[in-house]
């Protein structure tokens, strides 16, 4: 089983088929490819999201329907190949999350979302050009404190039909529409 040492968490077991690979990096650092996503604690609704390439270097992540009721964006079929996704269903959104100084402010940027196949293990950093997200979307406190305590809301796995021939992601869910 390989080890891999982190500043954040120390050394760290992990078996293979639990590294996600971003073939591009992220946004600005292409050279990270190599993660895993780590809990936080059980009562967080947060993920860690900790580079192999680079100990010092992870973020956390969060769910998108945690910040907004409606979010959702199309992936196009580049990058559904790209990810050797075969399941619409298989497709997952984590949004790079912010927790500012003294934890009185949490953001998420929206305009940058994690596309992840949880099948293949394959991700990509997205960049949407539309108005309705915003790079520092703050965390809707409700939801994060229902989720804390292992309640979600009705609204986190909702679809939104469009005629696209896109595969549309919404806050909590996928489904392929169109043809």
């Amino acid at each position: 089983m390989p080890k891999f040492s982190t500043v954040r968490f120390g050394e760290l077991d992990y078996q293979q088929r639990d590294v996600i690979h971003l073939p591009d990096g992220l946004v600005g650092m292409p050279q990270l490819r190599n993660w895993l996503l780590l809990e936080m604690g059980d009562d967080i609704p947060m993920k860690w999201f900790q580079s192999l390439d680079r100990a010092d270097f992870g973020v956390p992540v969060s769910h998108a329907w945690l910040f907004h009721d409606n979010y959702e964006f199309d992936v196009p079929a580049s990058a559904c190949r790209r990810l050797q996704n075969r399941e619409p269903g298989n497709l997952t959104v984590m949004v790079i999350t912010t927790i500012h100084p003294g934890g009185v402010l949490v953001t998420g940027n929206l305009m940058a979302p994690l596309v992840i196949d949880t099948e293949t293990r394959q991700g990509l950093q997205l960049t949407l050009d539309d108005a309705r997200w915003s790079l520092r979307q703050e965390i809707d406190y409700c939801k994060f404190e229902l989720a804390v305590t292992g309640q979600t809301p009705e609204n986190a796995g909702q679809t939104v039909p469009t005629s696209s021939g896109a595969l549309r992601m919404t806050a909590g869910a996928s489904e392929t529409v169109g043809v």
